[in-house]
């Protein structure tokens, strides 16, 4: 019954007498209404009366955590409230909040309602009046939060503002694991990883970076890891000796990460503001002395002695990352939306540097529906797939991701996934990937390159050659690790990758104190930054755990500063 009413989009679940409304009313009852969200289909219940919506419960959705679920969360008692589904998008959950008032529009429109009956206005809650803080906050990501916590923490009032209507920014995304070593979870597995030595390793692979930011790093991010358990981030799976993660179950390494941290900054007082977008940095004698502020009521100005900048990169302004870097002009970002270099340019209109600014990593690893949401593909290189161009061919390490992302772009940018059924059957979030239709499938690698437009020859040959680097245990181009896929069980599947800009990672010049300098090395007063909006040296190594290490201190920092001036 279910499937048949999602089919016919919005159906009524409980018989209604057609004869018992008036006329122009809705047929009072109990109403299913379906959406199509990011991920597949929301599915509503509506109870209805004559003239009101009574009750609206979302039965089925597949929405991210922290981002889609907002709408999905918050849409439904706004709805009852003020009667109406004309309700703001919420920025950054533009499609899964489309989708909960398309849902609701369907399930009134089989109540036989009038949808311009419940298309009034929301008056807004939010002001924009002038005030005053002892730090201001721009930018609730895993560094902004980190930093507003810590700051709240040593007894300073704080404002934390989000120009979009979530919190997390990039964070809610990161997916694969927290660099971390010393952390409880590595110390159960006796492992012998220290700070010195990982210290020594990022500072090898990473010669343009500063040795002592990575020492910072690899020495304060088991502080981070364990301090993130303390707040209800359940980081319980150790990814080898240098990194952990979140179990399957638990959720995604972004999601419990960001859930913890909202949990946090309500616990300790600070003062989240969504919607909220810092446009300027006040400056006065010299330092810091205010931001001004925009959000749907207006614009106003807080009075504030120190400022933390945690805006993140500006992979989303396709025009500042083909400023910086010209063959990415036209390239699609898997940041944020709100990455779109406010810090950074609201930073150096009062004189910080910008420093590495073309330092950008590009992903290769997402495919685009039909209905143009696009989907992370990292756990199908992960567990097997191999990666060639539009002839059939590798060309790079498989499992580089972004570490060979500008490789793809020099080729156009695009290409295939190949593997076979042994990854749809063994992989959860495979199989899931090929219930969305986001793979070509056929009984033959012969009929797969037909379907794709790779030459078959071609095709062939590269897949019996990677099957004598399986059989030897030893990839001779390309040296990638994982040798598994054998491309014996049928069918087999194609998905076509396209190279997005997952992050920037130059940014506003700073000392490891977090503190802004200009161009000359000296220190702007009272203004700090830390995460991906900053450029301290860590040249974007593991930047889940540098937002935590790198928001604590300037956190600490700012909070001095305050208590001193």
């Amino acid at each position: 019954m279910l499937a048949l009413l999602i089919s016919a989009g919005c159906s009524p679940t409980t018989s209604a007498d057609p004869e018992t409304s008036s006329a122009g009313g809705m047929i009072p009852g109990t109403y299913l209404g379906t959406g199509e969200g990011r991920n597949g289909a929301i599915v509503v219940e509506v109870t209805v009366s004559e003239n009101a919506i009574e009750a609206v419960n979302v039965i089925s959705e597949r929405e991210t955590q922290n981002t889609g679920t907002v709408p999905v969360e918050t849409y439904p008692e706004l709805i009852v409230a003020n009667q109406t589904i004309n309700l703001d998008n919420i920025s950054g959950a533009t499609i899964s909040s489309v989708a909960m008032k398309n849902a609701v529009k369907n399930a009134i429109l089989s109540a036989k309602g009038n949808v311009d009956d419940f298309n009034g206005e929301v008056d807004s809650a939010v002001k924009a009046e002038d005030c005053s803080a002892d730090i201001v906050v721009i930018g609730a990501g895993g560094a902004g939060m980190r930093a507003a916590i810590t700051a709240a923490s040593e007894g300073k009032s704080v404002i934390l503002l989000e120009k979009l209507g979530i919190a997390g920014g990039t964070s809610n995304y990161s997916i694969e694991s927290f660099g971390s070593v010393g952390d409880a979870a590595h110390k159960s597995l006796g492992s012998d990883m220290t700070a010195d030595i990982l210290a020594d390793n990022l500072t090898q692979s990473n010669p343009s970076g500063n040795p002592e930011a990575f020492k910072i790093l690899a020495e304060q991010n088991g502080e981070a890891a364990d301090w993130l358990r303390s707040i209800g981030a359940e980081l319980t799976v150790a990814g080898g000796q240098v990194s952990v993660t979140t179990s399957r179950e638990v959720g995604e390494l972004g999601t419990v990460i960001v859930s913890a941290l909202k949990a946090e900054c309500e616990k300790t007082g600070v003062d989240l503001r969504l919607n909220s977008k810092g446009t300027e940095i006040l400056m006065t004698d010299g330092a810091v002395s205010g931001v001004k502020v925009s959000n749907p009521a207006g614009e106003y100005t807080i009075n504030t002695k120190a400022v933390i900048i945690a805006t993140g990169g500006f992979g989303a302004n396709s025009a500042m990352v083909a400023e910086y870097m010209p063959s990415l002009k036209g390239y699609n970002h898997s940041c944020s939306v709100g990455n779109t270099g406010d810090g950074q340019q609201m930073a150096s209109a009062i004189g910080a540097e910008l420093k590495d600014m073309d330092y950008i990593r590009v992903n290769f690893t997402y495919t685009t529906a039909e209905n143009q949401y696009y989907y992370y593909m990292g756990s199908l290189f992960n567990t097997g797939a191999i990666f060639v161009n539009d002839e059939g061919k590798r060309f790079v390490n498989d499992q580089g991701a972004y570490g060979v992302g500008m490789q793809v772009v020099e080729q156009g940018g695009n290409g295939w996934a190949i593997f076979d059924n042994s990854i749809v059957a063994g992989v959860a979030d495979v199989r899931n990937y090929e219930k969305l239709g986001l793979f070509v499938s056929a009984d033959s690698i012969e009929e797969l390159a037909e379907k794709t437009g790779i030459p078959t020859e071609n095709l062939k040959a590269t897949i019996e050659t990677y099957r004598s680097y399986v059989s030897n245990g030893k990839d001779e181009e390309f040296g990638r690790a994982m040798l598994n896929m054998t491309f014996d069980e049928a069918p087999y599947y194609a998905s076509r990758m396209t190279a997005r800009v997952q992050g920037t990672f130059g940014g506003i010049s700073t000392n490891l104190n977090t503190e802004v300098l200009n161009g000359e090395g000296e220190i702007l007063p009272g203004l700090f930054a830390a995460g991906e909006v900053a450029s301290e040296g860590t040249w974007g190594a593991n930047p889940a755990a540098v937002n935590l290490v790198f928001g604590k201190i300037a956190g600490l920092n700012a909070a001095a500063y305050v208590s001193a001036h």
